[in-house]
């Protein structure tokens, strides 16, 4: 009992230390945050969501590819390579599809400026359209009064901005998810690969488990620093000219980093080629040299 949980201790440290390094999304995520907007709710729950989608993914390539398919360990660790090109493609759609929604928000706010300075000019002299006056009335013409319904096609001149917490597509959110959660953990994946040679499967499923309660711990961590940081430019700062522009001008220049991150990412990946085998799980040898291609392409030794 006491080397299970020194084993779940340490899995939960090393993801708390661990995601403190590069890696795990966090600049995706925290830029996100910071540039679209959202709760403390929602941090939380896009970190966590994030972190335990990592540990799933270790989870089950370890369990479809060795356990299902029949491959080697050392091939099941190659095919972490293909699941981080996955990861980088869609860190980069996010961020384009970003980029495309504020400029089309900063294309309706000008169009809806510009409407409204034409509607605006007043006559020199505007008539007073009086109501029929009851004879036993001593009230005098009434006039009638105009409620305005404020939307973003009124043309009023107000500002019709996006709140921040509605800022955030929900569709959008949980892709951002998928591209931090598609690429799982290293070390999930060599603990479990190690587990399932000592045939302790279910034990370093676990352990794998409370690594991913430790990331996320961390990652939410700076998310919330992200939202706090957000919060308090918006107070401090209070842009008077532009009106809810500058969200969208913020919203683009996240997307514009995260489509610069996502690409420069992939084409890294890109042209990296196959990755060395763990060094733990020895050199492939030249009957496994090339081994047979499976649903994620070749495996590497």
């Amino acid at each position: 009992m006491t080397t299970w949980g020194v084993l779940l201790g340490v899995s939960f440290g090393y993801g708390v230390f661990h995601a403190a390094g590069p890696g795990h999304g966090k600049v995706v995520l925290s830029t996100y945050l910071a540039s679209q907007g959202g709760a403390w709710r929602r941090a939380l729950g896009l970190s966590v969501l994030a972190a335990l989608l990592q540990g799933v993914m270790a989870i089950a390539i370890i369990g479809v590819l060795v356990f299902g398919l029949g491959w080697l360990t050392r091939q099941a660790m190659g095919s972490i390579d293909q699941a981080e090109l996955a990861s980088f493609a869609i860190v980069t759609l996010v961020g384009l599809w970003l980029c495309i929604r504020s400029l089309r928000r900063l294309w309706r706010s000008r169009h809806t400026a510009s409407n409204a300075a034409a509607t605006t000019v007043t006559p020199a002299f505007t008539p007073v359209t009086t109501s029929p006056v009851s004879p036993h009335s001593s009230l005098g013409p009434m006039v009638p009064s105009q409620r305005h319904t404020h939307d973003a096609h009124c043309g009023c001149g107000h500002d019709h901005h996006i709140d921040p917490r509605q800022a955030g597509d929900w569709r959008v959110a949980l892709l951002t998810v998928l591209s931090i959660g598609i690429r799982p953990c290293s070390g999930a994946v060599l603990l479990l690969g190690a587990a399932s040679l000592l045939d302790q499967f279910g034990k370093g499923v676990v352990a794998v488990l409370a690594m991913s309660l430790g990331t996320a711990l961390t990652v939410s961590s700076l998310a919330l620093l992200s939202v706090l940081a957000r919060d308090w430019v918006k107070r401090h700062l209070k842009p008077a000219r532009g009106g809810g522009q500058w969200q969208s001008w913020v919203g683009l220049a996240g997307g514009a980093l995260i489509l610069v991150l996502g690409l420069s990412l992939t084409l890294a990946q890109w042209q990296r080629g196959p990755a060395a085998g763990p060094p733990m799980l020895g050199a492939p040898t030249a009957q496994q040299s090339d081994p047979a291609p499976g649903p994620f392409g070749a495996g590497r030794g």
